[in-house]
């Protein structure tokens, strides 16, 4: 699996720009390290009740230490976020086990704090986080009711406090844990270890949130959970999950290597996973085929095959791209790819395209059909080059390959005349070729009415046989 990893995202309607997935390898975190979150362009996180931070630049994450400067909000804060709307600092505290809740610091007020109060049966409440208009907030909590574990809940500012929290329900919710929830725009993103088996840990999930006719009413039946695509999980565990939307940044904790390393990716995750199969003509496995996406002339996303022929990559929808695939010895497949979105319920939505690749047959001639529009015709037809086009690319994909083009015509007729416009047909051919190939000498002509006993084998007045040689 490639830990750098280059996903087609687009910035604009007129603007696509690489998401880049990418191990924080500069900066070395505590075993255990948990509840990142961003505020203020830094990232929190906390290890044994003690917060630590770290300023970012560009995405990178510079120096995860403890950080001192919010002692006085509390003794051992050890999770702070902000909510978008109302300018206040939200964090919770492992110094008093008996708190049922987490408190709110006033900005306004820099020593004073308030307490989001809680019924007696929720105990050690985590990772509060905020939709995006201030009036959601959901938070993990190990209460002495729930479905098992570690659940979401989620509670509604009604203007003056905030409502008697509500479990988001066993479509979320499982008889594991339900971890690190963050709203991502319309979604919602929460690591769980009970939808798998739980030797597999922890995985990253997603859920579009919506609410019914009343404020804290949601509609549970129409959540479809998605869990969220490699490389963002992982074997081993992936979580707290943490969004910066200044700069589109996401980072999480992830032990794919054996040990716990802090990851980010920059972009947009609201988008479409293109993934196929890629077979030969005789529907077998084509593995470490290259797959590329373009857009506008430029390269914008690449992978490989694995030995199954399977590949996906993460498109920016409502965009068009140049989709190809290539290897040695294979025809190279393009095509133009529309990407849209089919359903809004889910992060990221599925696209299928399989492609088959043609393979090449070596030392036997390929047929090509009336590739000119009349028997007398001297020119190429638009239509006569797309046929030309594959061998064209194929030749300028395998340098080392030659090939010979016999041409024939009709034998019915006079054999002077047919033997005069295949001549000028080469010509015209060879101006062609040359144009378009990189090399001379990769293509010889051959006129295949002086080949001796030769047979039309059936019907075509424009026939052209291609051999390709190594």
């Amino acid at each position: 699996m490639q830990i750098l990893l280059a996903l087609a995202v687009s910035l604009s309607a007129q603007t696509v720009m690489p998401l880049k997935v990418m191990r924080q390898d500069n900066v070395k975190i505590p075993w255990g390290l948990t509840n990142l979150s961003v505020v203020d362009g830094r990232l929190y996180g906390s290890y044994n009740g003690v917060l630590f931070s770290s300023s970012l630049k560009d995405g990178m994450v510079l120096n995860m230490e403890p950080d001192t400067t919010l002692r006085a909000l509390a003794m051992m804060p050890n999770y702070v976020v902000g909510n978008p709307c109302d300018s206040m600092l939200y964090y919770t505290t492992s110094y008093d086990e008996e708190v049922n809740g987490f408190y709110v610091h006033t900005q306004e007020r820099w020593r004073k704090y308030r307490q989001v109060e809680l019924r007696s049966w929720f105990r050690d409440i985590n990772h509060p986080t905020f939709s995006a208009d201030g009036n959601m907030v959901v938070f993990s909590s190990n209460g002495k009711v729930g479905l098992g574990g570690y659940d979401l809940w989620a509670s509604f500012w009604n203007g003056k406090r905030w409502s008697k929290p509500i479990n988001m329900g066993n479509v979320i919710n499982t008889q594991g844990n339900e971890v690190s929830p963050v709203f991502y725009g319309r979604y919602l993103i929460y690591a769980s270890d009970g939808i798998q088996e739980k030797e597999n840990g922890y995985k990253l999930y997603a859920v579009r949130v919506k609410l019914g006719a009343k404020a804290d009413d949601i509609i549970f039946d129409n959540y479809v959970v998605q869990q969220l695509p490699e490389p963002i999980n992982s074997r081993g565990n992936n979580v707290s999950m943490a969004f910066d939307t200044l700069t589109s940044t996401g980072y999480w904790v992830s032990t794919r290597s054996g040990r716990e390393e802090l990851y980010s990716f920059h972009g947009d995750l609201e988008g479409v996973m293109l993934s196929g199969r890629v077979v030969d003509d005789a529907n077998n496995p084509v593995a470490d085929a290259k797959v590329r996406i373009l857009h506008k002339g430029r390269v914008v996303n690449e992978t490989n095959t694995d030995l199954a022929g399977k590949y996906q990559l993460f498109l920016q929808p409502n965009d068009d791209y140049l989709f190809q695939v290539g290897k040695d010895n294979y025809f190279r497949f393009a095509q133009d790819l529309a990407v849209v979105r089919t359903n809004e319920n889910t992060l990221i939505t599925p696209q299928q395209q399989d492609v088959v690749l043609s393979c090449l047959p070596f030392n036997r001639p390929l047929r090509f059909d009336n590739i000119y529009q009349q028997g007398a015709d001297i020119e190429l037809t638009v239509e006569g080059e797309n046929v030309l086009n594959p061998i064209v690319d194929f030749l300028r994909d395998n340098p080392k390959v030659k090939a010979r083009l016999s041409l024939f015509c009709d034998q019915s007729t006079d054999a002077d005349f047919n033997n005069m416009i295949i001549e000028r047909r080469i010509s015209n051919l060879s101006v062609y070729l040359k144009s378009v190939l990189p090399t001379d000498g990769q293509i010889s002509f051959k006129n295949g009415n002086n080949t001796p006993n030769y047979s039309a084998q059936g019907s075509g007045e424009n026939v052209i046989f291609v051999t390709f040689f190594k």
